[in-house]
């Protein structure tokens, strides 16, 4: 991570944001919502039954926890109306994953690639999107946090800014909630910026009964949950660990 952000910042690029102050016991749980052409496909065919998980959400407005959704534009565009209801209600505000969630560097956890041609397109459609949805677009986020020092740029010509993070659930494929748990406890410190995943579907099992061991655990260690503006706002961008 250093080696890349001295890298970065040799040819003049900010590397992306991971973490906010660390003055403060406020973290930020950020939720990607993927969605590639073959989960869709996988959708329409009736061979996943949802990626709406709404019982996260409402475990979230249950218990007031502040968070930021990083949506795909295929997400949105699969479900327009829960998207508008994320984006409507105060908890929650919403952020920017692509269009279709490729690998926009390669290898990418076996996402497909995309054409350099098409990189813009993959980050103005979904920012298109989330205007539609009353949303002022200010972050991306990479599928699969994969990019190389042009597409950093790419996105910052674009005007937005790119937040990854530093602290990773990995509950993709994990169907052991017990296991996101360790992963998010034991790296977690003020200002961090957690990830997690919420489109649901087969591949993550264990998100939902994880998120209700997390959030009191970590309310126990003092912390306060924020959006991810809230964390990053007033005292600007944190890049390095």
């Amino acid at each position: 991570m250093w080696a890349l952000a001295v890298l970065l910042g040799g040819l003049g690029l900010a590397a992306p944001v991971l973490h906010g102050p660390r003055q403060s016991p406020q973290i930020a749980l950020t939720f990607d919502a993927d969605m590639t052409p073959g989960m869709l496909q996988m959708l329409r065919m009736g061979k996943v039954r949802s990626y709406n998980p709404t019982e996260l959400y409402r475990l979230l407005e249950q218990n007031q926890v502040r968070a930021t959704f990083f949506l795909s534009g295929l997400w949105i565009e699969a479900y327009p109306e829960q998207a508008r209801a994320l984006a409507q209600n105060p908890l929650f505000e919403l952020e920017n994953h692509s269009y279709s969630h490729p690998g926009f560097a390669q290898p990418c956890y076996g996402l497909p690639g995309v054409a350099p041609a098409r990189k813009a397109d993959e980050v103005l459609k979904t920012r298109a999107l989330l205007e539609g949805l009353g949303v002022k677009n200010r972050y991306f986020r990479f599928p699969g946090g994969c990019y190389a020092p042009e597409d950093l740029a790419l996105v910052e010509r674009l005007g937005l800014q790119v937040v990854h993070w530093d602290v990773a659930g990995e509950d993709g494929g994990q169907a052991d909630p017990k296991v996101i748990v360790r992963n998010v406890l034991g790296r977690v410190r003020n200002g961090s910026i957690v990830v997690l995943h919420s489109q649901g579907g087969p591949r993550l099992p264990a998100t939902l009964p994880a998120l209700r061991e997390l959030i009191p655990a970590l309310r126990a260690r003092g912390f306060a949950f924020v959006k991810l503006s809230e964390l990053l706002g007033s005292e600007g961008p944190f890049r390095l660990r």
